[in-house]
């Protein structure tokens, strides 16, 4: 391969003719299969003689290079040639020379290059990698030892989510982190970029190996001393800046992110390994000695060396970057919930939350400019968590709620008060000299701890309405935008507050309505927030309802101004409380929500091929913002079953929308697509011509990414056979597509269990809807479960057996003689049968238990000599599991109903409320909780699921000897738990009573098939008799109640 040549050909794809730059591309693209292409890249990059654009063309294209072909897989070769092991060896012998020789950018480049290869490569393929990382730190040359800290970091990203791999990064940490904690102590003493550069990849270093674990050597005191003495003078160390120029930028500059990594790695330190009263107990043995050593002889020095900082910063002394103050302040929310820490953090409280939490909670100068500049990106960063997560102002928010709530006693009323002196202050002052800013601040300080002001036993609660009316609503009024929103949001946190005067309510609701209209787009988008809550009041409801029509405009106006899901869940709600007012305009409405979402869709799928960092984001919101547009049509359709012409014209809006979402691959929305076409069905109870036009690119959907959806695509599927089986009957076309999509799932080596017990369920569905009609299914259908149930351990779990049995127990309802002649040419009769009988106390739904029970019955009615040899001297067994499952249907029906009751609100919820706690324990240091005796959030939620089990099961009447009752009695089972009831379970067995059913069978078999009466009732012991009378009488008082229901009926 010619150097010369490649030269040429990289300087021309930079030439300004794109003629010029699309033949030297192509020429590349020729080139890059050949032996030899990559070691001449490198040697191109590490050449000093060469332009720098050249060299960056030519590292971008190596770093492409590597990405798409290093990894061997099939389709990374149907797409590009592969990489010969002769360049491969090439390059792991010349990278890291050449990131050495490289300028900043490229070393980049090349870094990027390194971490894919080691991903790939080491240990197996590349051992000597860590002699080679070694030398590069122990050398005197500082690129060296800076390309060695490059290099350092790429490996340990290779291993730092690992929980159990630990292995390698145990031994880089006691081999290699002496010499690299000796490398950060000399940088932090110099000022030199170079310098910082290797102080900020040293703690980044540090921070990625403890991510996942603590190595044992990093634990001892003399390391804890070194890395923390480290650490600390990084934080202290003095930087110079200017006031007026410096900025968030700035925080881009390596002595700045060199102080932010020492401050993550103290933090992960503490909050992971450090703090007794968040080490989860699992972790106490292991961690338990480090954590009180760092307490003991590290906590008071990095608390000191906090408490500083942030004095040093409301001095104006010391610059800390949005970033650094996101991470101090959550640093000491770590604190408040530990003793002694608490203990050092305690008397600084007051100064903390005046002069650090609080400014960061008020409107600044960059919220300002946002607010003008991009007020769309404000409102995003403002409403959603998820877009201003990890912020320097949630995290202020979230200490704040952390005094308020862990140390309520020793902070709340410090906290209020303050927050009512800046609010009497703002009152008492004159329009010239309020400051509109401090009184955002501490409205966004009210709203932070609403959680706790608005409980029904909070100290304040009854002077609430007053702190509403005389600092929030009249800001609606404000002639400052920030403000007017910032009373919304306040006014929407405690919306649940009652004033004593209707007026009063009427008036307030009167304000925001009129917000809607706002000039102002962050204004309007909180104004309809705060108008979500305040429609569960009678008065207000009727009031929206004249202009309901009106303001569902202004929502979708709202929508798709900031492409967001956030206006799309108020309209959801809005479909729902007012849906018996929205069938007049519901067509209109779903039209605009149509274009709504096709607008955003056609800008995520034209920038889909460019998708890159830069536009990741937009494009994750607008997807998320189409989701809230997909949910508000579902809800409009269910919300309007009760018209299903509608309904019908519905779908005209909604097809084309799934078609394309469905036909373009928009795999983030498949979840959605589903669900609105299960509510379409669902709602008019029947499948429309437009429907079964759509069902072939459901099954094409199904036959590209489907497998892997079966489980959201199931209620869909299950629509379609339950109220379109008339047309399923006829069509053999449609048939042997629900089957392939059967059989697809159940030989799938792409899924699991739980998508087959889904491929299970839709075969049920096609068995139950379709009885008679659909004959030549059913070999298929058994020969599928028969690949499970004859192979011992093909299946795992106790729902996967049971459903792959009711595959055969459905057969066998749907048509015992089929059943059974398919079993017999097959030779299966016999293995399935004893596999099914071994496992009825498995069948522990209502649901199971009646199709035990019809599919044995439906055995048992057939004439004994067209049963199989194998199951003749078998019918006295098979009747007693009948029995057996009858033994427990009482109770199981009886725990149905009762959890049914339960879901619905009929069951006092009491014990689930989740108020907020002000009396009980005092949380003060001296005789108060132990914060160190707290549990791991992991063990408290583990204990209230073990409260809400415990809730349920007296909801269900369920006792020790109930729960004996469905257990297995072999101890060797290992297939876990059974099937939950599922209430919510609809299907033709419903209307079957199993008593009566038992009853017509037995009468049926005695008078037609004697033989087999005789044979099953002959051989019962008296109890099992007794057993039987006792049904027969059940069956007639079912009888009974049945005729009696009609009667009123």
């Amino acid at each position: 391969m010619d150097l010369q040549t490649l030269v040429g050909l990289f300087d021309s794809t930079l030439h300004p003719d794109p003629a010029v730059r699309k033949t030297a591309e192509q020429q590349l693209e020729q080139l890059q299969g050949h032996e030899g292409f990559l070691g001449v890249l490198l040697q191109m990059i590490s050449a000093a003689d060469l332009p720098l654009g050249t060299k960056q063309a030519a590292s971008i294209y190596f770093k492409n290079r590597v990405r798409r072909s290093w990894l061997s897989s099939q389709r990374a070769l149907e797409q590009h040639p592969p990489i010969s092991e002769n360049d491969r060896t090439a390059t792991k012998e010349n990278i890291l020379a050449a990131i050495y020789a490289s300028s900043q950018a490229i070393k980049l480049q090349l870094t990027e290059c390194l971490g894919i290869i080691l991903k790939h490569d080491f240990p197996e393929k590349w051992p000597q990698f860590t002699v080679h990382l070694k030398e590069l730190l122990h050398a005197q040359d500082a690129q060296r030892v800076y390309t060695g800290l490059l290099a350092l970091l790429e490996l340990i990203k290779r291993y730092r989510y690992s929980a159990t791999n630990r292995d390698v990064l145990n031994e880089i940490a006691k081999e290699l982190f002496p010499q690299v904690q000796k490398i950060a102590e000399q940088a932090i003493a110099s000022d030199d970029e170079l310098a910082m550069r290797m102080a900020w990849l040293s703690f980044k270093s540090y921070y990625n190996t403890i991510q996942s674990g603590l190595p044992v050597s990093l634990q001892e005191p003399a390391n804890l001393v070194a890395w923390g003495t480290s650490f600390i003078k990084m934080i202290e160390k003095p930087v110079a800046f200017d006031k007026d120029t410096i900025d968030e930028d700035s925080a881009k500059e390596p002595v700045w992110k060199a102080k932010k990594w020492a401050v993550r790695s103290v933090n992960r330190l503490y909050s992971r390994y450090g703090n007794p009263a968040l080490l989860p107990s699992s972790n106490a043995k292991k961690h338990g000695a480090f954590a009180k050593l760092f307490t003991a002889n590290f906590m008071p020095q990095i608390m000191r060396v906090y408490l500083q900082q942030i004095e040093g910063y409301t001095a104006g002394q010391v610059w800390m970057s949005l970033r650094i103050r996101g991470l101090v302040a959550q640093f000491l929310s770590d604190c408040i919930k530990e003793k002694s820490a608490w203990k050092l953090l305690k008397p600084h409280t007051e100064a903390i939350v005046a002069h650090f939490v609080f400014p960061q909670l008020c409107f600044t100068k960059a919220d300002q400019e946002l607010w003008e500049d991009n007020p769309v990106e404000y409102v995003q960063k403002r409403i959603d968590p998820l877009d201003d997560f990890g912020s320097a102002t949630v995290a202020a928010s979230n200490l704040l709620i952390d005094l308020a709530f862990d140390r309520k006693s020793a902070t709340l009323n410090t906290i209020l008060g303050f927050v009512n002196n800046v609010l009497t202050t703002y009152l008492q002052s004159t329009e010239e000299t309020r400051d509109p800013r401090a009184k955002d601040g501490a409205l966004n300080m009210m709203s932070a701890l609403c959680g706790a002001l608005i409980s029904r036993k909070s100290p304040i609660a009854s002077t609430l309405p007053e702190f509403l009316l005389t600092h929030v609503v009249p800001e609606f009024k404000s002639q400052y935008g920030f403000l007017r929103a910032r009373a919304l949001d306040t006014y929407c946190r405690y919306s649940s507050v009652e004033f004593p005067d209707k007026q009063i309510s009427r008036s307030v609701f009167e304000s925001v309505f009129n917000l809607l209209h706002d000039p102002e787009l962050p204004v309007r988008v909180h104004a309809a927030l705060a108008l979500q809550p305040m429609i569960e009041n009678d008065e207000n409801r009727d009031a929206l309802a004249i202009h309901l029509p009106q303001v569902m405009q202004v929502f979708l106006n709202l929508t798709n101004e900031i492409d967001s899901d956030t206006i799309t869940h108020v309209i959801e709600e809005f479909v729902e409380v007012f849906a018996d007012r929205m069938a007049p305009f519901a067509v209109e409405l779903a039209q605009q929500l149509r274009d709504t979402f096709m607008r955003v869709m056609g800008d995520v799928v034209s920038n889909q091929p460019e998708l890159n960092s830069s536009n990741i984001e937009d494009i994750s919101d607008k997807t998320m913002a189409a989701m809230g547009v997909l949910k508000t049509m579902g809800t409009l359709v269910l919300n309007l079953e009760n018209s299903p012409e509608v309904v019908y014209r519905l779908e005209e809006v909604v097809f084309p929308i799934a078609r394309f979402v469905l036909d373009q691959r928009v795999v983030d929305l498949y979840d959605e697509v589903f669900e609105i076409l299960d509510c379409c069905l669902f709602a008019v109870k029947a499948v429309s011509p437009n429907a079964w036009n759509l069902f072939g690119a459901i099954y094409a959907c199904f036959k590209n990414d489907g497998v892997d959806f079966i489980e959201e695509m199931l209620p869909l599927l299950d629509n379609y056979v339950t109220y379109g089986m008339d047309t399923v009957a006829t069509n053999s076309d449609l048939q042997e597509r629900l089957f392939d999509m059967i059989e697809s799932v159940m030989k799938s080596d792409r899924v699991g269990e739980n998508e087959c017990i889904c491929a299970c369920k839709l075969a049920e569905t096609i068995m139950l809807h379709g009885r008679g009609k659909v004959d030549g299914m059913i070999p298929g259908f058994i020969s599928l479960a028969a690949a499970y149930l004859l192979v011992g351990d093909a299946i795992k779990t106790t729902p996967f057996l049971v459903h792959a049995l009711e595959i055969v127990l459905n057969a066998l309802h749907y048509n015992p003689v089929i059943t059974l002649n398919v079993l017999e040419q097959y030779q299966w009769t016999e293995g399935i049968f004893t596999r099914l009988v071994q496992s009825t106390s498995k069948f522990s739904r209502v649901h199971d238990k009646k199709l035990l029970i019809f599919g044995l019955t439906a055995v048992l009615n057939i004439p004994a000599a067209q049963l199989p040899p194998s199951l003749q001297n078998g019918l006295p067994q098979l009747f007693e599991a009948v029995l057996h499952v009858f033994q427990s249907l009482g109770k199981a029906i009886e725990a149905r109903d009762a959890l049914e009751r339960m879901y619905e609100g009929d069951d006092d919820d009491e014990a689930f409320d989740n108020e907020f706690e002000w009396d009980g324990a005092e949380d003060e240091l001296d005789g108060g909780e132990d914060f160190e005796d707290v549990d791991d959030a992991d063990e408290m939620q583990s204990a209230f699921l073990k409260e809400l089990a415990g809730q349920a099961a007296k909801a269900l009447g369920s006792d020790e000897d109930e729960a004996d009752l469905n257990s297995d009695d072999d101890d060797d089972d290992d297939f876990g738990s059974p099937l939950d009831e599922e209430y919510t379970l609809e299907s033709p067995l419903d209307e079957i009573d199993a008593y009566i059913h038992l009853q017509d069978k037995l009468a049926e078999m005695q008078h037609a098939n004697a033989a087999v009466y005789d044979a099953i009732v002959q051989n019962l012991s008296q109890e099992n008799t007794q057993f039987v009378q006792s049904l027969m009488e059940e069956a007639n008082r079912q009888r009974e109640a049945l005729a009696a229901q009609q009667q009123q009926s």
